[in-house]
């Protein structure tokens, strides 16, 4: 289950034309959700001092800003495939980072270059649903992961009611790219790529069900009207 080969890379290419836009747009589109919902995120993080977090799939960094603010010393990996998210990533949160170590490693879900066992928290906020191979990258997140380290997911998902799911879907087909198009400067503009992704995507609750195969589920939040979810889990 995840994008394939053809359609991960649209959604690659897609977001290597948003950097320099991605947080203005994104904000606009979901009417503030989405850095909302990275804030909850954050505050169902445990921390400790000394901890070792990923953030999976980190774009341009605005989640890992959030967890730098919460954070006073250990280590942040940003992984993400694009170099140029990495770029935008390092020049958002240098000077943020106080203590903390900062590592930026391009790399995928499925295939995380780090051992067994390092960390104590993996973040993916907005990113799992690109993963090229969901089971699989829920395995290298529970690889990595220290015995009763964390999980953190915050993503777009489609609403458990249908009728939700379809207007979402409507949003985002038609109205999305003519918000999107004075920012970006085109009507043909990376944010079309959200409905396409988004026709792939399950639902809130088909996501809990999969991650619970993997994970013991703690903490479930879901928001505007549904097309938000937040969670909390366990590596057993």
């Amino acid at each position: 289950m995840g994008l394939d080969v053809c359609s991960w890379e649209k959604v690659i290419n897609a977001l290597d034309k948003t950097v320099s836009k991605y947080e203005t747009v994104n904000r606009i589109i979901t009417f503030g959700y989405s850095n909302r919902m990275r804030k909850k995120l954050a505050e169902m993080i445990r921390l400790r001092d000394g901890m070792h977090i990923l953030d999976a799939g980190c774009g341009p960094g605005n989640m890992s800003l959030h967890l730098l603010k919460r954070m006073r010393s250990g280590v942040l990996y940003c992984l993400d495939p694009l170099q140029s998210m990495l770029k935008a990533a390092f020049n958002n949160l240098r000077w943020h980072a106080g203590d903390v170590r900062l590592h930026f490693i391009e790399g995928t879900f499925e295939s995380i270059p780090l051992p067994d066992s390092s960390i104590d928290v993996v973040v993916a906020s907005y990113s799992l649903r690109d993963a090229r191979d969901l089971y699989k990258a829920l395995s290298e997140f529970k690889r990595v992961l220290k015995p009763g380290g964390d999980l953190l997911v915050l993503d777009l998902v489609k609403p458990d009611n249908r009728l939700v799911s379809w207007l979402i879907g409507v949003y985002l087909h038609y109205l999305v790219p003519l918000i999107s198009a004075p920012i970006y400067g085109s009507l043909d503009n990376p944010w079309r790529q959200l409905y396409p992704t988004y026709r792939e995507m399950i639902t809130a609750s088909e996501l809990v069900e999969i991650i619970k195969e993997e994970f013991e589920v703690l903490r479930v939040k879901k928001a505007g009207i549904g097309a938000f979810l937040a969670l909390r889990a366990k590596k057993p």
